[in-house]
């Protein structure tokens, strides 16, 4: 039993430091902040009364599908695929590390990178630190999807161009929300995608409407998405750890 911690607690402390030193990482990370940063005051900094306080509501389930597509991809797929390409994923499993401890250590995190970087996007679009941990507690929860898939996906990945390659569907579906009210037919079905019910959350947030009975289905959604993700994540990694 200490052993394993003392493996897993090198394994987080490794995967922290790859986020940190790694520039792809790092850039990824960045970029939903600087995103956010744009959006406020070159698209909303000429905006007053109802009209900001709708774009900043946008704004908030923006932050959060940015942050788990662009994050999750990136710090689980990437990362993977690069370990895979320099051998670091074999070395570890030389050194008697589990597919199981690497896969929970990467995953972990990153939700905690997640987590951080949609704190700073909230800070910077402005909204009240009173409904930070709700922000977190939705971002948090309805990435878990996208970093369970891209776990599996790190897998398959062979190197880093498949896994940018592979990363596509996943940016591509994760942000599709964003678009629903401007491609007809998708405002049906946005919500119940993936990041679907994670972004009508941040949206009744931002409008103070969380506890309303409006949030039952979203929260169904990204539960029951949580849910179906970690069964295929169960039934599928340990052929794709075997297998890759």
């Amino acid at each position: 039993m200490e052993a394993t911690l003392r493996k897993t607690g090198a394994l987080l402390g490794k995967d922290l430091k790859d986020v940190v030193k790694n520039p792809t990482m790092l850039v990824c990370c960045l970029l939903p902040v600087g995103f956010m940063l744009f959006y406020k005051n070159a698209v909303g900094g000429g905006m007053e009364g109802e009209q900001a306080e709708a774009f900043s509501s946008m704004l908030v389930s923006w932050s959060l599908l940015f942050t788990a597509t662009m994050v999750a991809s990136m710090a689980t797929l990437n990362a993977i695929a690069e370990e895979k390409e320099k051998h670091t994923l074999r070395t570890l499993m030389l050194a008697n590390v589990s597919a199981e401890q690497m896969l929970a250590s990467r995953g972990l995190v990153t939700l905690l990178a997640i987590g951080v970087v949609d704190a700073a996007c909230y800070l910077v679009i402005g909204q009240p630190p009173a409904g930070l941990p709700a922000f977190l507690a939705i971002g948090m929860a309805g990435s878990v999807p996208i970093v369970l898939l891209s776990l599996l996906l790190g897998l398959v990945a062979r190197d880093q161009m498949s896994a940018g390659v592979l990363s596509m569907p996943i940016l591509i579906a994760g942000i599709a929300p964003m678009f629903a009210q401007m491609v007809d037919g998708l405002s049906d079905i946005a919500p119940y995608l993936p990041t679907g019910g994670m972004n009508e959350l941040g949206l009744l947030l931002a409008r103070g409407e969380l506890l309303s009975s409006d949030a039952i289905v979203p929260v169904a959604t990204t539960l029951a998405w949580v849910a179906v993700a970690a069964v295929a994540f169960a039934l599928l990694y340990r052929r794709l750890a075997r297998d890759n």
